[in-house]
């Protein structure tokens, strides 16, 4: 019997013993994930350790799939990854490190993700930048945590150690301090990330190629993130992937940049020149693909005034004429771009965004920002906001039913104050012709009384009429989660004084009976201007189809019951 405890009370401190100090420096995070596939990056304490990733639908890891092995290096600073294949998509997986032959049940080591959706599927994104570990306000972290995004897209200061120096262990200590963060490596840990940098989790305050620490901050990126594949994009760190049907560029604004006070010129770069080339190609290769919806993750801010010296593309304004010269030129209408560095949130519709030579390529921007640092304003002027603060992120809701478009909704969040803008809209796969007169004029606004309205004009350019789609959409905003839809939008169109064309009930006659093949022609004109298709039928948001002459028109939304609501108001043109 003594023989038969003294072995137990030994079996029993070899588990005490097996797992006893933490063999992990910070914690895990994974990232790359695809419908089928995932990635995790860790770092451990010694030299010469035998790990592997351990993957289950269950939080016990039982029944498991396991990743290959993989031995810790000095050379790379104990930094490890694993890669697990052969996963279902659209599922959640849950996520363990066995180090030594035996499977860690410490917190830094167990972490969740989702695999992405397989061709068509809806999904939340949640994004942001600018939030430090040494701040004491850390509860945006812990509201993103609860929001159970898809993806956190990370645009840049991940901290503000603002390391510039050629010793890896140096930009190894930054991610360990963020990742054992008790916020920060908690929500790290609880879903897959994309993140690329910016200037202060780089080398430094506006820093450029020319830092003394870019290839030591490019090696440590590779062997410390859990990025997608990087392209062949003149040694920065650009990547792109999918989730569903929407493809998201990240490019890196640091490591292959000119300096801003460098004077204009065609070879001033922000991106480089071979991350520029494979920019480029990856725009064609999206819309060539047929995606509905680009996302671009720029770092810092498209919109601001021309200036040498700015830290913001106005700092490259020759570069980014460029740019929007490409996307107007090769017909591509769908890219929205994720920004952050300017320590608030806000959107632009295309108002102010397109730096085109003659217009032609505006762009929807939304910025969010930022996790913890204090407010700023930066670049603009944007069609919503900007609005400077802390505890501030932005979530991307997409809806996805397989057609042409994908209907799209952005809320810029601030914690305990909840969405403080909302911008609704959609994306289509559908290339611009290069005389496209007009591209998704979209305003969301609350009626609050029965003599209210909301007003937005256009005009019509040229010699010869163009077809337009007008709508004031109601009761379908409920199914985006807008809680206050007016109930019976009432839509008319004016040319001065004198009314072209008014609709209640997109489908419906004024006595609110079915049109004979109303709903048909009007969703068939939906799926060409790349705009979300109604509910259904029966619902009493507002439509219009119209081929209009040039000039002035005003649109005008009204409540039809006269009961407060919020609408949102769009014109396109027709192809």
């Amino acid at each position: 019997m003594l023989f038969r405890v003294t072995l137990l009370w030994l079996a029993l401190c070899g588990v005490v013993l097996a797992q006893g100090t933490s063999p992990f420096i910070g914690g895990v995070w994974s990232g790359n994930v695809t419908p089928t596939s995932a990635t995790v990056a860790t770092r451990l304490t010694a030299t010469a350790l035998r790990a592997r990733l351990v993957v289950s639908v269950n939080p016990t890891l039982v029944p498991a799939t396991y990743s290959s092995f993989v031995t810790t290096s000095a050379t790379s600073g104990n930094a490890v990854k694993f890669t697990v294949q052969g996963l279902k998509p659209d599922t959640d997986y849950h996520y363990g490190v066995e180090v030594a032959g035996v499977v860690r049940s410490e917190a830094e080591s167990r972490g969740r993700f989702r695999t992405f959706p397989l061709g068509r599927g809806s999904f939340k994104i949640a994004f942001g930048s600018c939030g430090d570990y040494r701040h004491p306000e850390q509860s945006a972290f812990d509201a993103i945590l609860r929001e159970r995004p898809l993806l956190f897209i990370h645009m840049g200061d991940l901290h503000y150690s603002d390391t510039n120096s050629t010793n890896p262990d140096d930009y190894r200590a930054n991610y360990d301090q963020v990742l054992g963060h008790l916020n920060q490596g908690a929500m790290y840990r609880a879903m897959p990330v994309a993140y690329m940098w910016d200037d202060h989790d780089y080398c430094g305050n506006d820093a450029d190629s020319t830092a003394i620490g870019r290839d030591t901050a490019r090696s440590v990126y590779r062997e410390r993130v859990p990025h997608y594949p990087i392209g062949s994009a003149g040694g920065t760190i650009a990547q792109a992937f999918s989730i569903g049907r929407v493809r998201v560029i990240m490019t890196d604004l640091r490591s292959g940049s000119s300096p801003t006070a460098t004077r204009e010129s065609a070879s001033k770069s922000r991106l480089g020149t071979g991350q520029k080339a494979w920019f480029k190609q990856e725009l064609i290769n999206a819309r060539d693909s047929g995606f509905p919806l680009v996302l671009w993750v720029n770092p810092d801010p498209w919109i601001a005034p021309a200036e040498v010296g700015s830290d913001t593309w106005g700092g490259h304004a020759t570069e980014r004429v460029e740019i929007a010269n490409f996307i107007r030129d090769n017909r591509i209408s769908n890219v929205v771009m994720l920004s952050g560095d300017m320590h608030g949130l806000a959107f632009d519709d295309g108002t102010n965004s397109d730096y085109a030579t003659g217009g032609g390529a505006p762009l929807t921007v939304l910025h969010a920002a930022a996790l913890s640092s204090d407010g700023s304003v930066k670049g603009g002027p944007y069609s919503g906001g900007a609005l400077p603060g802390a505890k501030q992120y932005g979530v991307l809701e997409v809806y996805d039913n397989g057609g042409p478009s994908v209907a799209c909704r952005f809320l810029g969040i601030r914690v305990g104050e909840g969405p403080k803008l909302t911008h609704i809209f959609s994306s289509s796969a559908y290339a611009a012709s290069s005389d496209q007169a007009l591209v998704n004029i979209s305003t969301l606004a609350k009626v609050t009384s029965p003599e209210d309205a909301l007003v937005s004009g256009f005009v019509i350019s040229g010699s010869t009429n163009r077809n337009v789609l007008v709508r004031a959409v109601g009761p379908t905003l409920v199914s985006f989660g807008v809680g206050d839809a007016m109930k019976q939008p009432q839509l008319a169109v004016y040319r001065g004084e004198d009314l072209v064309a008014a609709n209640t009930g997109w489908a419906l006659d004024a006595d609110h009976r079915a049109v004979d093949g109303a709903a048909v022609r009007l969703t068939a004109a939906f799926d060409r201007a790349g705009a979300f298709r109604l509910i259904d039928e029966a619902s009493r948001d507002a439509a219009l189809s119209l081929s209009l002459s040039p000039g002035a028109y005003t649109v005008r939304v009204k409540s039809g019951d006269g009961s407060p609501g919020s609408t949102l108001l769009e014109v396109y043109d027709l192809p």
